[in-house]
């Protein structure tokens, strides 16, 4: 053995056991590391009481305003919205029912032709991002099928009749808009 590989051994065994024993000199020791947990937050009794105020109730469909000339009911959380026609109450709910069967947006779940109504379920899918900015990037996104029922009533409305729609925002949005097109 020479000397140059007996001061490389001499220098392993000693450099190797500080350097790794050094990583705890890096070590943070602030008041942050040192934190314990704490008991919770109590909220007061008076937090707790469901809200009383009328401020979050929706409008029934047939007491909401009608804004003049657009043919919208004003539009809550649950996507209140509305369609004037130019026809009586009977055959603009015989049209209605035609324009749902023949569409795609949905099937419809009940009719009640003394009420003038329809109930509809309408599938729409929906992405999910789960995880962090690493895992999104790197996963396909979830895709989940949802069945909302959008509420379809006709009523007498002055000369013609007016088509509600309510339920979801997003599925009341593309029922109306189909009713739209094709009820004109």
């Amino acid at each position: 053995m020479n000397s140059k590989t007996a001061i490389r051994i001499v220098l392993l065994v000693v450099l190797v056991p500080s350097v790794l024993g050094g990583c705890s000199l890096f070590k943070s020791k602030s008041a942050w590391d040192q934190a314990a947990e704490t008991r919770p937050l109590e909220v007061p009794p008076d937090l707790q009481a469901p809200v009383t105020r009328n401020e979050l109730v929706v409008p029934e469909a047939g007491r909401a305003g009608a804004s003049a000339g657009t043919g919208r009911v004003a539009s809550g959380p649950t996507g209140i919205d509305g369609l004037h026609v130019k026809d009586n109450v009977a055959n603009t709910w015989q049209r209605v029912g035609t324009a749902l069967e023949r569409a795609a947006v949905g099937s419809v779940a009940s009719r009640d032709e003394a009420g003038h109504t329809y109930t509809l379920s309408v599938e729409s899918k929906r992405t999910r991002d789960e995880g962090g900015f690493f895992k999104r990037l790197f996963t396909r996104k979830k895709v989940e099928t949802i069945t909302e029922q959008v509420n379809i009533g006709v009523s007498s409305d002055g000369e013609g009749s007016r088509v509600s729609v309510s339920g979801p925002s997003a599925s009341v949005q593309r029922v109306v808009a189909l009713l739209r097109e094709r009820l004109g």
